[in-house]
């Protein structure tokens, strides 16, 4: 009662924006709230995270969408299963994802089915000296669907073991928050992907002896990140080594770290 103010020290996200914000006005509570916002277990980023609480009125809108989903959860994801399950006497599960995903599914499929050939060409230009060079720009930063799509073709990881993988190694620290959809650092982030790039460069084998200038500033873009940012290793990474690691964990450690040497490479 003698606190002048709430913590939210809630770092999940939605999820945990909706759990707060019910467990305050269940309460009734009405001082003000601040807001603990960090992506990674590393000391000094939850003691930089204190150092810089945001003020909670920020997270109305992450609170309003949450509230929405949940909503929605309810109107479709119980009401829509009983409905449908009773109509038709048997168990059919409706979901607020499952069921729009299902239905992409079930037209793709259609249009396969019915597909017709139909006549086309190729247009071919001999033209002698007008050849060109292209350059491709350097892969995006992981965010969790890019990871589990790389783990499944280099490894032959499902989706759900590459998740629980990198869960594991968020709990010993060692990586950043899995469950994210941005392939992009928040712009304050500049020295410490800077600091992790330099580790991994000592750390992983095919380095050895590299000289190598991380172009950061290309994976930094704070409008890009809603929730999390994208997954990259943590500084914990100095204190461990890694044949201490069961193989998958750094299998998918290393696939992070290369990506973040990538993704800022020439």
């Amino acid at each position: 009662a003698d606190v002048s103010e709430v913590v939210n020290a809630c770092d999940a996200g939605r999820e945990g924006e909706l759990i707060f914000r019910f467990v305050y006005e269940v309460a009734g509570c009405k001082k003000p709230i601040r807001r603990l916002w960090i992506s990674s277990m590393e000391d000094g980023a939850i003691r930089s995270g204190f150092d810089n609480l945001k003020d909670g009125r920020e997270y109305d809108a992450l609170f309003a969408s949450a509230l929405c989903r949940a909503k929605a959860d309810w109107i479709i994801g119980i009401n829509a299963t009983r409905l449908f399950s009773c109509l038709y006497n048997c168990t059919l599960n409706v979901g607020r994802v499952q069921t729009p995903t299902l239905k992409m599914l079930a037209d793709r499929d259609a249009a396969i089915s019915t597909f017709k050939k139909e006549k086309y060409y190729h247009v071919r230009l001999a033209l002698p000296g007008a050849e060109e060079k292209k350059t491709a720009a350097p892969p995006k930063l992981f965010d969790l669907t890019s990871l589990q799509r790389e783990a499944n073709r280099i490894y032959g990881y499902t989706a759900k073991q590459t998740l629980d993988l990198a869960q594991s190694l968020y709990e010993k620290r060692l990586l950043t928050y899995p469950r994210t959809d941005s392939s992009y650092l928040t712009d304050d982030m500049g020295g410490t992907a800077a600091d992790i790039a330099a580790l991994l460069c000592g750390k992983l084998p095919f380095m050895a002896g590299v000289s190598f200038t991380p172009e950061i500033a290309r994976v930094l873009n704070s409008k890009k990140v809603s929730d999390h940012h994208a997954i990259i290793p943590t500084m914990e990474l100095a204190k461990t080594d890694l044949a201490t690691l069961p193989e998958s964990e750094k299998n998918i450690l290393t696939l992070a770290g290369a990506r973040l040497l990538f993704a800022t490479a020439e």
